[in-house]
């Protein structure tokens, strides 16, 4: 007997079936049914159809658009010229503007860019826009999104060539006949063309592109009112379907009001907008923290989220039209994004972040110094007003950007309670060390499993690293990406720190607590918790303390706190390349040319503590590599403490010996749980460090339902009276003694 196979079919196969999907509107019934003929504007137009005459009264609407009479962009038709003059003069010898004509001449070729690096060829212009591309949905899905058409614009603006906008052209015009829009919302599950974020994003990635080409003769007025129609359906399509939580619902609401904006003569344009401009806010503050952080656990994701707030919020001040409550939160992302950008001119890569063009997020600190006139944003940006930026806020801009003077930043670490992100720099130079540390819940499925993992640089070098965001199919190597083990953090009895469920509709991460926080003059130091592990029969609550003595070392303290047995396994992710192993000594070094980090675990007391290294994987822009993982694995029973102190160099490793010193409160031995007081000797140079472990009871922040406490109610921090170590007595649970026999130093 035959077997009979099962086919899945999607809108691949069905969008050209009458059941499923439907063909635009003819032209005259749109013009006659979706424009707002009383709109004195298009009394020319209303006219044309009355007389029977469709194309004049095509044109007659497309000449209104043309005029300029409405601002309906960061720029209108009108001003194109005036663009093409002031970009030529100022910016043709601009190695971004370069680089968009060289891209631009690729993809006029059919050579298209997709997705981290990958591209994809349609010799002749034979599109095929609903394949499945290389090994992941996401090359399509960003193939018809149309980012890119931004350079056919930008050269055409610069050069003048037709083969930009004819490349445009009839890239619109086959995209729109071979995928009409769904009759519902059918397709709105599946990772499709039409699925309602991809949709949500053309409507702000083709405007720019369909004003800039607008008067040129090699964009067909058919075409463009062909646009016009699928801008149409595109707001229909989003205003019935976009999401109702996270990063998406606000790509969506910002192309809906961008596209009510772009095209006022539309009947539901005036509804979109309202709509968009009153549940925009909501949606904002739903993503986003007080503290300036959005909620994803991704610093990816939080940029993408601020780009929908500074990109309204610049086209706000183009037409002229109230930014709302949106200024002061705006802020606040960019002093976050600020703080997570590495000495490598990158961002922290936490949860589903990738490797980004450093000279984008250089891009974005120049808007931030615009919009706040803020110098320390500036220092972090271009002397210059960015290429990219001239198509957002107009040569006007461009001397107001010059007037502000750069600074650089006072802050060298910062605190974001609420998100989670805490960091310690050196300070603002490439070559300085820097630490970023994850202590927050993550929600939905852009976070991993990385509470307390942090990521380490210096020398101009990520030093201990983030495996990344891998690829988002559902396979081994994305489980493995966003499991604990990947992360610079602990794994308890085997488990991950939260349970995930399906791939994207996954609980919270594990929740946090940030104790404490101190920036010192001669240090920087935090202490975190987290209680994804208190959902075991017998509860386990892992906390971290790091210390960061400048501008030497790092010194990890990590704290279990239970009742019975539990295995504990320790991850520390080096970068790609060569790792060596000393277990007399046991230390761990990097073996890379200039920077590399030293890694020391001094015995914790412990019956089985096993040091070992092991392969893992790191994922940099689509291509996932073999890197080496330090894993310290143990048993232990209730309480425990085990340090490791990472400390960067050069070629020349460095001399290290660690002892612990007897540490008394009131008279009475400190247990080894209890404070971990080392005397760290490098290369000569002798420190004392003590961090008393008494100080929180981390335990009180669940009540015994296993709910969060009231911040209110939360127990306060109790500092200790009479702590005796090396020779003094202090009153506080961080105490840093450098160059041995300088006074010491109490955490205030």
């Amino acid at each position: 007997m035959e077997k009979v196979r099962c086919m899945t079919l999607g809108y691949k196969d069905l969008r050209h079936n009458p059941n499923y999907t439907q063909p635009q509107m003819s032209d005259a019934e749109f013009l006659g049914t979706a424009l707002d003929l009383s709109r004195p504007e298009l009394a020319g137009v209303a006219a044309e159809l009355k007389a029977g005459r469709i194309a004049a009264a095509r044109d007659a609407y497309l000449e209104v658009i043309a005029s300029g009479s409405a601002r309906r962009y960061y720029f209108n038709v009108k001003e194109v010229p005036e663009l093409r003059s002031y970009a030529i003069n100022h910016y043709s010898e601009d190695e971004e503007a370069g680089e968009d004509i060289a891209e631009a001449d690729r993809i006029a070729a059919g050579d298209i860019p997709v997705f981290k690096g990958r591209r994809v060829v349609f010799p002749g212009g034979n599109y095929d826009w609903n394949s499945w591309l290389y090994d992941s949905s996401q090359y399509q899905l960003h193939l018809t999104r149309f980012v890119y058409v931004k350079r056919l614009a930008r050269a055409y603006i610069l050069t003048g060539d037709e083969k930009y906008a004819k490349c445009f052209n009839d890239m619109m015009d086959h995209f729109i006949g071979d995928n009409p829009m769904p009759v519902d919302g059918t397709f709105r599950a599946e990772h499709s063309t039409w699925d309602p974020l991809s949709a949500g994003v053309r409507l702000f990635t083709l405007p720019e592109a369909f004003i800039a080409f607008f008067n040129s003769a090699s964009f067909r007025p058919e075409v463009k009112l062909k646009l016009i129609k699928s801008f149409h359906q595109h707001g229909q399509y989003v205003r019935r379907y976009h999401a109702s939580h996270g990063n998406h619902v606000c790509m969506q609401l910002r192309g809906l009001i961008q596209t009510a904006l772009l095209l006022p003569e539309l009947k539901e344009s005036a509804v979109w907008l309202e709509y968009g401009m009153r549940e925009m806010p909501a949606y904002i503050r739903q993503n986003v923290y007080p503290d300036g952080v959005q909620f994803e656990g991704s610093p990816n994701y939080h940029l993408i989220v601020m780009r929908d707030v500074y990109e309204l919020v610049a086209l706000f001040h183009k037409l002229g039209i109230e930014e709302g409550g949106y200024a002061e939160i705006l802020e606040k992302m960019f002093t976050v994004t600020l703080h997570l950008l590495t000495p490598d001119g990158q961002l922290a890569r936490f949860g589903d972040t990738d490797i980004q063009t450093a000279s984008e997020l250089r891009n974005i600190m120049s808007l931030g110094a615009y919009l706040y006139q803020r110098s320390d944003f500036k220092a972090l940006g271009h002397n210059k007003l960015p290429f990219s930026l001239l198509w957002r806020l107009g040569p006007e801009a461009a001397e107001k950007y010059e007037q502000i003077q750069a600074s650089v930043p006072a802050e060298t670490a910062a605190c974001f309670p609420a998100g989670g992100y805490i960091t310690f720099r050196q300070g603002w130079r490439a070559g300085d060390m820097y630490m970023a540390m994850r202590a927050g819940a993550g929600v939905g499925g852009h976070a991993h499993a990385d509470a307390l993992s942090l990521v380490l640089y210096a020398g101009g070098r990520e030093l201990l690293a983030d495996t990344g965001m891998g690829l988002f199919e559902w396979n081994k190597e994305r489980k493995y990406a966003v499991s604990t083990r990947a992360h610079n953090t602990v794994v308890v009895d085997g488990q991950d720190q939260h349970v995930r469920s399906l791939h994207w509709n996954t609980p919270n991460t594990a929740a946090c607590r940030i104790w404490d926080f101190a920036a010192q003059e001669s240090y920087d130091y935090t202490f975190a918790s987290h209680f994804g592990y208190t959902r075991y029969e017998d509860p386990v609550i892992h906390s971290r303390k790091v210390l960061f003595v400048k501008n030497r070392y790092w010194l990890i303290v990590d704290l279990f706190e239970a009742q019975g047995l539990h295995r504990y396994e320790q991850y520390f992710h080096l970068p790609t390349g060569c790792a060596a192993y000393d277990p007399y000594r046991r230390e761990v070094t990097t073996q890379l040319e200039d920077a590399n980090l030293l890694l020391v675990h001094p015995p914790a007391g412990l019956p089985e503590d096993r040091l070992t290294l092991e392969q893992g994987l790191i994922f940099k822009q689509g291509v996932y590599y073999d890197n080496p993982v330090v894993k310290r694995s143990f048993e232990a029973y209730g309480k425990k403490v085990v340090e490791t102190l990472a400390i960067p160099y050069g070629s020349a490793k460095p001399e290290v010996k660690i002892d612990r010193i007897p540490v008394r409160l009131n008279g009475a031995e400190v247990a080894l749980v209890e404070a971990s007081a080392l005397r760290l000797t490098i290369d000569g140079s002798v420190d004392e460090i003590c961090l008393y472990h008494n100080s929180f009871d981390v335990q009180g922040y669940l009540d015994h339902t296993g709910n969060i406490i009231t911040e209110g109610l939360l127990p306060g921090k109790k500092e200790p009276n009479g702590l005796e170590f090396a020779g003094s007595v202090y009153s506080s649970d961080v105490i840093v003694k450098t160059n041995c026999g300088r006074e010491a130093i109490g955490k205030s």
